[in-house]
């Protein structure tokens, strides 16, 4: 005979009261005589400030989390403080909008793509979710697979386990649940399986979370993906979450990721390094890699899909510090430029730079690196590399910054470091219309007489440097000069520096590692949002080559050729210049006193780095040196055909410089 009578939070508590003092009572609250979980279908009165925390917690799933969700941690069950990565996935997965159409609230993000390292919550996160969905929806049906069966078991268990510390006021009454499935009287259930060559979802499925999704043994994870997303996608206010920690490039997992970070398809990528995990920081990984294996570490912490000889350039500690400060970027419309605004519609700005304010030249210098694309029309299929123009401003360091640089570290180039301010990336339109943006970025706002440009030649620079020299106040000297091709043995002739520079034989990874290294000590501050997403991917492949994994890293390599120019004698007189001009500071007399007291040192190399710079280099005489200064300083080479500006820079205006 169904119970008649009309509960509440308060009847309830009674309840339980009478239970603890053993007197005999109504327990038709309880499935099943569990008084953590409300039985289904009974008579329920909730107070109007139960209502109005219902539809707190059904709008704001953080706040629901915060608050009501409980997790057995190392002292006991109890809520727990999300972390940000955290609230992002909660509120990117929770955000809805109404359909006229289908009469329906639907999830704005409908695929979600998560590459996330051991310990970082995964699991805990996708739990909350999931009571959430469940606690707040109607008629939905939940499902979640996994390499293993227990795996699927263990996350069910937990979402059973958030259930159990929910308020009765909160929660939806249970049907029946088991070890790997849940229906409730709202209609929604929850639904787990492993991954198999034949697995199938005869039924319509809302919401769908594939876990260890790299881990699909490869001999089924084709007919698996092909078995299970067409049953998905069937339904239009459907979600597929993903999750995994990497397991090489030649999976499922692997293609969705790196086509998600190239925007190829509809899943938002996000990735949650082990650094970004509180007291997770260089001392503990240190200590991980020793007990776990480098090998184990590198694929289930550091997220590098050829754990066995693939590494990030950056370490965690320069991609945990670009992660603190990143900004995402913002158009501005551009004062005064002829261009429509579609021209430059790509190009963006950090939010505390304005490109309309007038630059004095005694405190503003910016360098732009420019890595070009082929572009593509918009219709075309192809992912095409973008065109970037990477735009920094140079500043001398901080008081600080300046006191901790070692004396052999007392040159003009380690005075200043250049930070990221903006950012024009376009793979549709050509390099032409990247020469149009950049013309206009230089002549009509920056100024000319204070930038530098660095540019790539191995690709389409030829033609972007073609259209960019038509303006009329281009000057040779705008554009960083190096050599082109490594000297010939024996050849006595001197050679002529062109503009621009050519990426040759091993060199790539030379200059990879100095800009590395520039990252590492400050001198180039990187804060740009898709900046940050690239250098998380960017490392040697299983081929031991430098490029992203899994993603575009077009604006990672005009990043890491500005040390072309850092390396180059060019760069420190054009810093020096900028020096004169300077105003009269504490720190401008303080960059006076270390430059005095430079002494050159023989900087530390490795072994690698020295067979890569130096091979099949010619060792020059000290005659030969002294000529190629002088021809360089006299004969300052503009481009082919251009004639060549003479030059006002006093080398030796300074006593130090070398």
């Amino acid at each position: 005979m169904p119970s008649t009578t009309i509960w509440n939070s308060a009847l309830v508590q009674q309840t339980l009261e009478k239970i603890r003092m053993n007197i005999f009572t109504d327990m038709s609250c309880f499935h099943m005589g569990d008084i953590e979980l409300k039985a289904g279908n009974i008579n329920w009165y909730s107070t109007s400030e139960e209502i109005d925390e219902f539809h707190k917690c059904s709008g704001n799933v953080v706040y629901f989390v915060e608050k009501y969700c409980r997790f057995l941690t190392d002292a006991g069950r109890k809520t727990v403080k999300l972390r940000e990565k955290q609230k992002t996935i909660l509120e990117a997965l929770s955000k809805e909008s109404y359909s006229e159409k289908l009469d329906e609230l639907i999830p704005d993000v409908r695929n979600l793509i998560m590459m996330q390292s051991r310990q970082s919550g995964k699991t805990t996160t996708i739990c909350a979710y999931f009571a959430w969905y469940l606690c707040f929806h109607n008629d939905r049906n939940l499902g979640i697979l996994a390499n293993k069966q227990n795996t699927t078991w263990e996350i069910v268990n937990k979402v059973t386990d958030v259930f159990k510390g929910l308020p009765f006021f909160l929660k939806p009454g249970i049907i029946n649940i088991g070890a790997g499935h849940m229906r409730l009287d709202n209609g929604c259930m929850l639904t787990s399986q492993a991954t198999t060559k034949t697995a199938q979802i005869g039924y319509t499925i809302h919401v769908l979370y594939a876990d260890e999704f790299a881990h699909i043994l490869p001999y089924i994870a084709d007919d698996f993906w092909r078995s299970v997303y067409p049953t998905l996608a069937s339904s239009e206010i459907s979600q597929c979450i993903i999750s995994s920690t990497p397991a090489g490039e030649t999976n499922i997992f692997y293609e969705i990721w790196s086509k998600a970070m190239e925007e190829k398809n509809s899943f938002m990528p996000i990735r949650v390094d082990y650094w970004e995990v509180p007291g997770h920081d260089t001392a503990w990984a240190e200590k991980m890699k020793k007990d776990f294996g480098e090998e184990r570490f590198a694929q289930e912490f550091e997220l590098l899909f050829n754990h066995g000889d693939s590494n990030l350039l950056l370490s965690a500690n320069d991609l945990k510090f670009i992660s603190k400060i990143k900004k995402d970027y913002e158009f501005i419309e551009l004062e005064n430029s002829d261009l429509d605004e579609s021209v430059y519609r790509n190009l963006k700005w950090h939010p505390d730079f304005n490109p309309n304010a007038k630059f004095d030249k005694a405190t503003s210098r910016f360098i732009i690196s420019i890595d070009t694309g082929e572009g593509k029309d918009e219709d075309e299929v192809k992912d095409n590399d973008y065109n970037i123009a990477n735009i920094f401003k140079v500043e001398s360091k901080t008081m600080p910054q300046l006191k901790r640089l070692r004396t052999d570290e007392y040159r003009i180039r380690n005075m200043f470091r250049i930070t990221q301010i903006g950012i024009y990336r376009d793979n549709i339109k050509d390099e032409e219309n990247c020469a149009k943006v950049t013309k206009t970025v230089i002549f009509d706002h920056l100024g000319a007489d204070l930038c530098k440009l660095v540019v790539e030649m191995n690709f389409n620079g030829k033609f972007f440097l073609g259209k960019f020299v038509e303006h009329d106040d281009f000057y040779p000297e705008l554009i960083l000069h190096t050599y082109h091709t490594k000297p010939i043995p024996g050849d006595k002739l001197p050679r002529r520096k062109k503009a621009g520079f050519k990426i040759t034989g091993g060199d790539k990874d030379f200059f990879c590692k100095l800009g590395k290294q520039m990252i590492s000590k400050r001198n180039m501050i990187l804060n740009e949002l898709e900046t940050s997403k690239e250098f998380k991917a960017f490392g040697k492949d299983r081929h031991g080559k430098y490029r992203g994994i899994g993603v575009h890293d077009d604006i990672a390599m005009s990043a890491l050729n500005i040390s072309r120019l850092y390396n180059e004698a060019e760069y420190e007189d054009w810093l020096y210049d900028f020096f004169d001009a300077m105003p009269e500071t504490p720190i401008k007399k303080f960059i006076s006193e270390l430059l005095g007291k430079y002494v050159e040192t023989a900087e530390e190399i490795t072994d690698d780095e020295f067979s890569t710079l130096y091979k099949d280099k010619v060792i020059e005489s000290e005659q030969d040196k002294i000529m190629k200064i002088f021809n360089e300083t006299n004969n300052r080479p503009g481009l082919a055909g251009m004639p060549t500006m003479p030059t006002n820079k006093n080398m030796f205006s300074f006593p130090w410089r070398k």
